[in-house]
């Protein structure tokens, strides 16, 4: 690359270019998290990163579009990707709506395409700096910053694809909703593949600076040099403390185990830059209408593109995801990866119109700039406009004003709140499970069956179901209980006590063939629980059908759980004797159950003596305890 005489070495000045386009800001964010991150997000509003996001990172998507499509020209060189690959793109997206692997995957690409979008960007960046300051980057030396750039990436993405990090490969992916797919490289091969690449991101980046700073001296390097910091700030750092489990001190390195705030943080930075870079090149081209204009433009084009796609397809249709299921997940892979096939096409240096305005100061020549005629330009920014507004709306639903009624203890408020996000494909089912609970535990039980029942028609969940049920059964809709238990249980969530309450249940019903599987279905989930060995031992004891009764194990059972603990209470030595008095052994059922009055009436367990003392009476007189069905079909 040769080196040239720019007529001015900055784009916008020394601190905007600094700030902005090399990440400097970013890094002194990054340095007061560092120092005091725990205190601040303690008391940092839960609303402020999500509206930077809002008004930083989502117009950047916008300056991409306004590149390629504002202007009939630039769709026309760009058609292969304006049109045909962003109707892959669209097509895929809808496919993937209605299928979890193919959501998946596509997720997955995005996730792992994004630190090398990153990367790419700030790799041009510092190559664009280095021309306008006139350093004669050789071919060699190109090679060297280049490989900094590309082994950082190769650093995170053997990371994030490493099966030592957990979740699926793409080869046993069973899951249920939308996640990140890894290809499950082995752990025994990345230990040794992360430190060696690791260790040769450090050694060519120290070489590469070196010669940087040979050929070109410090005060011309130093925005490259910035742009690495911040390379290895946004991904090298985080991935590497996160991989090998250190302990730096710095907050957003230690904290950043997954989607957190500081990541957010990154996505403005990228944004930050993106608009920086973006809009000095829109000044130098036709329809250049000022800096509010270009902004106004960026920022309803590119909230719209994560708020349309929402509205026309409203997610929580038969056989979609809905919205907190994976369907915002999937926005954001489809506008991803549009983003990235567009931007690889049409930001390149060794493009001479690129390389015209960003390098030497020129304008570009582009010839005509409107886009088609006036009403299909007015209906588009009129769609733009409304998918701002819709952006904000949601964002004010969702990050102010239901928090609010929360913490208020308002659920009407709160469940009106949700109401009216969707109607918009907004709607959130763990939303809906938190206003259940909040019923919940205030006995409103319908209202609580309701908002657990929209939460499951959103969201299937194992947790939800248990609750629903539970609902149910305090109502005494025992069916509907049952069936909710039943569907936790498809999950494979909780168990043992789903089981014990499914038991619980049959139980009740008299139906002690069912009652006593699912007691041993808990138990063997669960065998160290003394609760699931009584609950077994009990049915075995005292059920109505003497086919089904099993004594002699009930006795083992419960003689366990009395071995296993210090000091057995009433309700443990009650199944003991119990289990004596089903297998005959009377005189040892009426002490334990003398023990169990004696432990009930020292805590005032007048309720319960009264219960005991029916069952030593039939014990004294030789009988045993059957349990009578409670729940009848009437019920």
């Amino acid at each position: 690359m040769a080196a040239t005489a720019p007529s001015n070495r900055w784009l916008f000045g020394p601190a905007p270019d600094l700030l902005l386009g090399c990440g400097l800001l970013y890094t002194l964010v990054f340095a007061i998290y560092a120092v005091a991150g725990a205190e601040i997000l303690a008391v940092q509003p839960r609303w402020l990163f999500p509206l930077l996001v809002m008004l930083f990172s989502m117009p950047h998507y916008g300056g991409t579009l306004l590149r390629v499509y504002e202007q009939r020209h630039e769709r026309r060189r760009y058609v292969l990707f304006a049109v045909w690959a962003t109707l892959f793109v669209v097509a895929l997206f809808v496919v993937a709506v209605h299928n979890v692997l193919i959501a998946s995957l596509m997720f997955t690409v995005m996730v792992t395409w994004s630190p090398w979008h990153y990367t790419g960007q700030n790799y041009g960046l510092g190559l664009m700096f280095l021309r306008r300051r006139g350093v004669a980057v050789t071919a060699g030396l190109k090679r060297w910053i280049y490989g900094s750039f590309v082994l950082s990436y190769v650093f995170i993405f053997l990371i994030l694809h490493s099966s030592a990090m957990g979740g699926y490969t793409s080869f046993t992916y069973e899951a249920s909703e939308v996640g990140f797919v890894r290809l499950g490289i082995p752990p025994a091969i990345g230990a040794w593949l992360v430190p060696a690449f690791g260790a040769a991101y450090v050694v060519v980046t120290g070489v590469a600076g070196t010669l940087l700073v040979r050929c070109g001296g410090w005060r011309n390097v130093a925005p490259i040099a910035a742009i690495a910091l911040t390379q290895a700030l946004w991904f090298v750092l985080p991935f590497g403390t996160h991989y090998f489990g250190w302990h730096t001190g710095l907050h957003p390195l230690d904290q950043q185990n997954g989607f957190s705030d500081y990541v957010l943080l990154i996505f403005m930075g990228h944004g930050l830059q993106y608009l920086w870079v973006t809009a000095y090149y829109a000044r130098h081209s036709d329809g250049w209408s000022g800096s509010g204009n270009y902004y106004a433009k960026v920022l309803a084009s590119g909230v719209a593109l994560w708020t349309l796609p929402v509205l026309l397809l409203m997610p929580d249709g038969p056989g979609g995801f809905a919205y907190d299921a994976g369907f915002s997940m999937m926005v954001a892979a489809a506008v991803n990866i549009h983003h990235f096939i567009l931007d690889g096409a049409i930001w390149k240096l060794r493009n001479m119109r690129i390389a015209s305005v960003l390098i030497r100061d020129e304008d570009a020549e582009e010839g005509a700039t409107r886009a088609g005629s006036s009403w299909t330009r007015r209906l588009v920014w009129t769609a733009a406009a409304a998918g701002m507004v819709l952006g904000f709306f949601e964002y004010f639903e969702s990050r102010i004003a239901f928090p609010r009624a929360l913490r208020g203890g308002d659920a009407v408020a709160a469940a009106g709140i949700v109401d009216r996000l969707g109607w918009f494909g907004f709607d959130r089912s763990r939303w809906r499970a938190e206003l259940g609970k909040i019923y919940e535990s205030r006995g409103e039980l319908p209202a609580a069956a309701l908002q657990y029942t929209r939460s499951l028609e959103l969201r299937p969940n194992a947790g939800v179901w248990a609750r629903l049920g539970a609902v149910e059964e305090k109502l005494g809709n025992y069916d509907s209980a049952a069936g909710a238990y039943q569907a936790a249980l498809a999950e494979d969530f909780f168990q043992a006590p789903l089981h014990a309450a499914l038991g619980s249940i049959a139980r009740r019903r008299g139906e002690c063939d069912s009652a006593i599987q699912h007691y041993r279905d808990a138990y063997r989930v669960l065998p160290s629980s003394a609760a699931r060995a009584l609950d077994l031992a009990w049915a075995l004891a005292t059920c109505v059908d003497a086919e089904a009764r099993r004594p002699d194990e009930a006795v083992v059972l419960a003689e366990t759980v009395v071995k296993g603990m210090k000091a057995p209470n009433a309700k443990v030595l009650d199944a003991l004797a119990a289990s004596y008095a089903a297998a005959g052994r009377f005189d040892e059922a009426v002490n334990a159950e003398q023990r169990a009055i004696e432990i009930a009436a020292a805590k005032n367990r007048d309720a319960f003596l009264a219960d005991l003392d029916h069952k030593l009476s039939l014990f004294a007189a030789r009988r045993a305890y059957i349990e009578e069905p409670s729940i009848r079909e009437a019920d």
